[in-house]
């Protein structure tokens, strides 16, 4: 007995460094194939162009950049000022004066139904396609570290051009017959998607994760079949390395929901808090999808090394558990 004193002490310490490395494994697997491949990233982002949150905040931008361009209060104040110049009646300049405010809410509201329409149709899930398309290339690289592009980071902030998108629904505005809107220019608009201080260290966990993403699974299982076959008791130790996974995907569930809030919190204040939080959520289904699959493995393999058992309440648990079968049987 004691020269296997150190058994025991061995076999924990690989179960914690497995247990340690599960929730890598998953992020890994999650940079590797739903970051960093493009078929599969616009897989994952593309439902978002039906999300109302997200289509309200970009129905916002889009209004920004139009009406940055098109001063409909001066223009329209100006038409006011040159049909009076022409020598109206009083009673005819003051009530075109007085229409000027409504006038320009009324081609406000038009614009606005118009994109908004343009947003929630097919055409629009279209250009969120092509333009996630053009801007994941050089997302990956901002966050490997490597700038330039559509994508540019500025004092830790990560900024998607929108040109591609805007100019959509530009074509769509002139289409539909608001012939104004041809006097957008070509625009570099963006829209924050990322704002943090630590955006260096991001980028060299995601760079990590991408070299180690072939070798963090394995060597993770071949801790937890050293620890078991190290152990004395190997049926226990089954049991407690399918429990500490499961632990750890625990963890890393709630590391997510605690993630959440800080994120939210980097962008600018003029970003939806709602659209962002969708992003979020879209963006980590992979992750919360992975690990409760994992969770599932690991709480399984747990019950049937904890009904195994020879003796205690897994063997008395078993026991009733036959006896239950057998007499639905009869």
């Amino acid at each position: 007995r004691r020269r296997g004193w150190w058994r025991p002490i061995v076999a924990g310490l690989l179960v914690a460094t497995a247990a340690l490395l599960a929730p890598l494994s998953v992020l890994a697997t999650w940079s590797n194939s739903q970051i960093q491949d493009t078929d599969r990233y616009l897989e994952t982002v593309g439902p978002l162009a039906s999300n109302p949150a997200v289509q309200d905040a970009i129905v916002t931008r889009m209004e920004e950049v139009i009406f940055s361009y098109l001063d409909l209060d001066t223009a329209i104040q100006e038409v006011v000022t040159a049909l009076d110049a022409r020598g109206l009646p009083d009673r005819a300049g003051t009530t075109l004066t007085a229409l000027a405010g409504p006038l320009a809410t009324g081609i406000r509201s038009f614009v606005h139904d118009r994109i908004e329409g343009l947003v929630q149709s097919d055409a629009f899930k279209d250009a969120w396609i092509e333009a996630n398309r053009t801007a994941h290339e050089e997302l990956v690289a901002a966050l490997t570290g490597d700038e330039g592009g559509a994508v540019s980071i500025d004092r830790g902030e990560v900024s998607v051009n929108l040109a591609t998108l805007i100019n959509a629904v530009k074509g769509q505005l002139v289409d539909a017959g608001f012939g104004i809107a041809d006097r957008i220019p070509e625009v570099s608009a963006s829209f924050v998607i990322l704002q943090s201080d630590d955006l260096g260290r991001v980028q060299t966990l995601l760079s990590l994760l991408d070299d180690l993403e072939t070798w963090i699974p394995v060597l993770g299982l071949a801790l937890l079949f050293a620890a078991v076959a190290i152990a004395r008791d190997r049926r226990r130790m089954v049991l407690v390395s399918a429990l500490a996974v499961a632990g750890s995907m625990l963890l890393l569930g709630a590391s997510l929901n605690v993630i959440r809030p800080f994120y939210l919190e980097a962008l600018p204040e003029s970003s939806s808090a709602a659209a962002a939080g969708a992003v979020y959520d879209q963006i980590v289904s992979f992750i919360r999808t992975a690990l409760r699959a994992v969770l599932v493995v690991a709480l399984t393999v747990a019950v049937v090394a904890w009904l195994s058992a020879n003796r205690g309440s897994g063997a008395a648990a078993r026991a009733g558990l036959v006896g239950g079968v057998d007499q639905l049987r009869r």
